[in-house]
């Protein structure tokens, strides 16, 4: 009977203190605007890191995204996640870190990548729907629905025109048709032309001279990697670089004129954008280990997410490690900003 009473009296006395405590917990506060600054999507945490790269400091978790995060994209004050599961895009102010509504793309659609073709118009390549719906931003609404190809994932704007890149992937029997990349009147809407590239293409850049590359991944097995380089002005094929290994997002660095191809779990592959010649290639991948994300900055440094060791590691060109940062759980994708 004194057990019972005990317990009578124990019970409220802890809920109070759950509750007190459950009361006390706040949010993080968030970092410090910064002139300077990586951001970080943690797939797995489904949250953003910030590394400050002006003090050196990292701060993690700042915002909470959606199912499935797949890109984000810094642009002027603002961060843009592109959920591929949630069908959406989040958008942060990148000083307060506080959260707009978010830009509804409709179900269906695994949205992948985005890419604005101006300050108000933005364009997102959908891989299940097989789309490329065109965004007004600042009515967050969707305005036009394009046609694309089978697998549409990456995305690239140049001369006045969007670049999506379709993998053909075939799941029922596991095999790749042929790679193609649609081209959309960024003014428009209206499909161009189709492109044929090389298997499986991922993601497309653009490089210091304008040309436009498209990292190819291959079929994993037998079919190995290459850039298809296309020439916005032609939109014609004019180079195929054997890159070899499986190259997934790309990234090209405008100081040193090399395109940065992440292989998951390997690292990088390099070459040369201007020459196209091999300076790491799948004998002897650059760094050796990551390739979740990858980002080259405008200061000839590049960035490499490691899924596994929950790290961003900072390098030079000439692959020495100037930094390491601990971020959250399995980083991805990276974006910039500088100002």
């Amino acid at each position: 009977m004194k057990n019972l009473i005990f317990l009578l009296i124990l019970i409220p006395v802890l809920f109070a203190f759950m509750s007190s405590c459950e009361e006390s917990v706040t949010e993080p506060e968030p970092p410090p605007p910064t002139a300077k600054a990586v951001y970080v999507l943690n797939s797995t945490a489904t949250s953003i890191s910030v590394i400050d790269l002006v003090e050196d400091e990292v701060f993690n978790n700042v915002a909470t995204v959606g199912t499935w995060p797949n890109q984000l994209v810094y642009r002027k004050g603002k961060v843009y996640c592109v959920n591929s599961g949630s069908n959406n895009i989040m958008i942060f102010d990148a000083d307060t870190w506080q959260s707009e509504t978010p830009v509804d793309l409709g179900v269906g659609n695994n949205p992948m990548n985005m890419a604005f073709y101006d300050d108000n118009i933005a364009y997102v390549a959908c891989l299940v729907s097989e789309k490329v719906l065109q965004v007004d931003m600042s009515s967050k609404t969707v305005t036009k629905t394009i046609d694309a190809g089978v697998g549409a994932t990456g995305i690239a704007i140049t001369n006045g025109k969007v670049y999506v890149t379709n993998t053909a992937f075939d799941g029922v029997n596991w095999t790749y048709g042929r790679g193609t990349v649609t081209v959309v009147d960024g003014a428009s809407g209206d499909v161009v032309t189709t492109i044929n590239v090389a298997t499986n293409p991922q993601a497309a850049a653009v490089a210091p001279d304008g040309m436009l590359h498209v990292s190819c991944t291959g079929n994993y097995v037998d079919v190995m990697g290459k850039v298809s380089i296309i020439n916005p002005a032609t939109d014609a094929v004019t180079e195929t670089v054997e890159i070899g290994g499986s190259p997934g997002s790309m990234s090209i660095s405008f100081p040193d004129n090399l395109g940065y191809l992440a292989v998951w779990g390997a690292g990088l592959l390099v070459y040369n954008t201007e020459t196209h010649d091999i300076v790491n290639g799948s004998d002897d991948y650059f760094l050796g280990k990551g390739g979740s994300g990858v980002l080259a900055d405008t200061e000839g440094n590049v960035f490499v997410s490691v899924w596994d060791d929950d790290q961003v590691i900072k390098l030079d060109k000439d692959e020495n490690i100037l930094a390491t940062y601990n971020v959250g759980d399995s980083p991805s994708a990276l974006a910039s900003k500088v100002e």
